[in-house]
C-alpha cells in the first residue's frame, strides 16, 4: 500500500467538513459510534422517527450512500479485498470495538475530529490511549507473535502522481451538498442536512483510505513498512473542524438550528481509559472502527462469501456489543437516577454525542441536563 498524502488529505478535509457542517447547522457531534449506537437503540426500542432519532438515521443513510459511491467509483482504493482473518478474530475485534466505544463514549471521529478541537480533556486522554493500544496490538500480531505477515522498517513509497480525480470530484460534490444543507428551507432541511453530512463523511472515509483495512493497519505498524497517510486524515480533518468547534465554544453562540451538543470534557476517567483501550485493541486486530464498518458493510458484503462476510460479522458484533454494553451501563446508572425520577424529561439534545456525561458540560446559558439525557448520551 502506497503513501497517499494528497488523496488521504482530501479525504480528511471531507470528514472535517462533515463534522463542521453537522455542528454548525444542527449542533450535532459527528461521532459515528455516538450516532450509530443510539440510533440502533432507538430502532430496537421502537422510538418515534423524529427529532434526534430522525437526524441520526438520515446521517447513517448518507454514510452508507457515501460508501456505495466509493464502491462504484473508487473501489480499488477504498474497498480492496477484505483481509483474510478468521471469523473468530473478526467477531472478537467487533466485540471489543462495540464495548469500547460505548464504555469510552467515542471513537476516532467523536474523540478525534470533534473532541480534540473542543479541548476536551477526555478526548485528549482517549486518543493517545486507543492509538497506543492499537499500535501495540499490531506490533504483537506482526512482530511479536508473528501471527500476521511483517515487513522490515521503512516508510511506504510515495504514490506520485496522485490519483486525484475522484477525491477532487468528491470534494466539489461535498461543497455543493454543504451549501444545500445550509440553504434548504423549511421542513425539508431536517432531512437534507443530516443526509448531506453523512454522505460527505462516507465520501471522506473512502477518499482517505480509512475504509481499507490494510492501509489502517500499515499506519498503525510503526515498526514495519509505515504508511503515514492517515496522519494527513486527522490533520486535515482538524483543520476544518477546529474553527467551527472553537467558535461554538464562545458564549452566546448557537447553531443555525437547535442547540449545540456539549458533552462533558472531564470526568469518568476509569471507564474512559478502559473503553478506549478496548476500542484500540479491536481496531488494531482488524483495522476497522465504527465509521468504516457502517460505510463498508455493503461494499465488503458485495465481495461475496468468505472474508467479505467475515467483515460483515465484525459489523454485526460491533452493533450487538454496543447494545449489550449500553444496557448494562444504563442498568448500573438506574439506581443513581431513582431519587430524581420525578424531574421532567428534557429533549435528548446530546443523544448523538460521542463524548460522555453531557450533564456537566453545558454552557452557563444552557439548560441543565437531566438524568434522562445522561443515560441516553
Amino acid at each position: 500500500m502506497s503513501f497517499t498524502p494528497i488523496e488521504s488529505g482530501i479525504g480528511g478535509l471531507l470528514i472535517g467538513l462533515s463534522a463542521a457542517l453537522a455542528y454548525y447547522a444542527d449542533g450535532k457531534i459527528a461521532g459515528i459510534s455516538g450516532i450509530f449506537g443510539p440510533a440502533l437503540r432507538g430502532v430496537v426500542t421502537c422510538q418515534p422517527i423524529e427529532g434526534a432519532q430522525l437526524w441520526k438515521l438520515c446521517f447513517l443513510i448518507g454514510l452508507v450512500l457515501g460508501g456505495c459511491v466509493n464502491l462504484g467509483l473508487n473501489q480499488d482504493f477504498a474497498f480492496p479485498a477484505a483481509l483474510a482473518f478468521s471469523p473468530l478474530r473478526y467477531a472478537a475485534a467487533g466485540i471489543c470495538v462495540g464495548m469500547g466505544t460505548r464504555a469510552g463514549r467515542g471513537c476516532t471521529s467523536g474523540h478525534g475530529i470533534c473532541g480534540l478541537p473542543r479541548f476536551s480533556l477526555r478526548s485528549w486522554i482517549a486518543v493517545p490511549v486507543f492509538m497506543g493500544v492499537a499500535a501495540a496490538t499490531v506490533a504483537v500480531t506482526r512482530h511479536g507473535a508473528k501471527i500476521d505477515p511483517a515487513s522490515p522498517w521503512a516508510v511506504a513509497e510515495l504514490q506520485w502522481p496522485p490519483k486525484w480525480e475522484f477525491p477532487l470530484g468528491a470534494l466539489g460534490a461535498s461543497l455543493l451538498l454543504a451549501v444545500a444543507a445550509i440553504w434548504t428551507p423549511g421542513q425539508a432541511r431536517s432531512y437534507v442536512s443530516p443526509l448531506a453530512a453523512g454522505t460527505i463523511f462516507g465520501l471522506g472515509l473512502g477518499c482517505s483510505g480509512m475504509t481499507s483495512q490494510a492501509k489502517v493497519l500499515n499506519f498503525l505498524d510503526v515498526g514495519g513498512t509505515w504508511d503515514p497517510s492517515l496522519a494527513f486524515v486527522m490533520g486535515c480533518g482538524l483543520c476544518v473542524s477546529f474553527p467551527v468547534m472553537f467558535w461554538s465554544e464562545r458564549p452566546g453562540k448557537a447553531p443555525l438550528h437547535g442547540q449545540f451538543e456539549k458533552p462533558a470534557k472531564t470526568g469518568n476517567y476509569g471507564s474512559l481509559v478502559i473503553g478506549a483501550a478496548l476500542f484500540g485493541l479491536g481496531w488494531g486486530l482488524i483495522g476497522v472502527c465504527p465509521g468504516p464498518a457502517v460505510a463498508g458493510a455493503i461494499p465488503y458484503a458485495a465481495q461475496g462469501w468468505g472474508d467479505g462476510l467475515s467483515f460483515g460479522l465484525s459489523f454485526l458484533m460491533i452493533a450487538l456489543a454496543w447494545l449489550a454494553t449500553d444496557k448494562c451501563l444504563r442498568m448500573g446508572e438506574a439506581p443513581k437516577e431513582a431519587p430524581k425520577s420525578m424531574e421532567p424529561a428534557q429533549p435528548d439534545a446530546a443523544a448523538g454525542a460521542s463524548e460522555p456525561d453531557v450533564e456537566a458540560a453545558k454552557e452557563p446559558a444552557d439548560k441543565a441536563a437531566t438524568p434522562a439525557e445522561v443515560a441516553s448520551a
